[in-house]
């Protein structure tokens, strides 16, 4: 407990531990976070229940989530999951020779159907591989490789192995 004078009163704090001195915790931290952002969950809120000060929550959650040592981590969660590189390029470049099937009807019966080449879905997946390689910035991209961008490709390629 921390004890604060304020004009005669001495009111008591509870002392929030501070994690930056802690190397453990700044890890624990580090791994809470990327795990969060990877499922979806709220920042802040997750860097709130670590410890971190609810005024400075959402910046401070963010920092951390950009630092390199998160990527690491994020690297080696994808890994630990069986998304290694060799995985992940497999699938970008199926998805980059991606078809479709179109049907063809007259009188709601189906007369025809033909294999197209799925123009969308190559688009989207070479604009993605030209992100993460560095090769391709958005106006509101991030000029390095991001967790959320990550995070999308991995809960993708868990969808598809189910």
């Amino acid at each position: 407990m921390l004890n604060v004078t304020d004009k005669n009163n001495i009111i008591e704090t509870k002392k929030r531990p501070n994690a930056s001195r802690s190397k453990n915790a700044a890890q624990a931290r580090r791994r809470k976070l990327v795990k969060a952002q990877i499922e979806g969950k709220p920042l802040a809120a997750v860097a709130i229940s670590t410890g971190i000060s609810p005024h400075t929550a959402a910046s401070q959650a963010c920092n951390i989530v950009k630092h390199s040592q998160s990527k690491i981590l994020f690297r080696d969660l994808m890994e630990k999951e069986g998304l290694s590189d060799k995985v992940l390029t497999d699938k970008l470049r199926k998805l980059l020779d991606a078809k479709q099937t179109v049907f063809f009807q007259k009188d709601g019966i189906v007369t025809d159907t033909r294999e197209i080449e799925a123009l969308e879905t190559q688009r989207k997946t070479l604009e993605l591989s030209t992100r993460l390689k560095g090769h391709l910035q958005t106006e509101n991209a991030a000029p390095d490789i991001t967790i959320n961008i990550m995070g999308a490709v991995i809960n993708a390629l868990r969808g598809d192995q189910d």
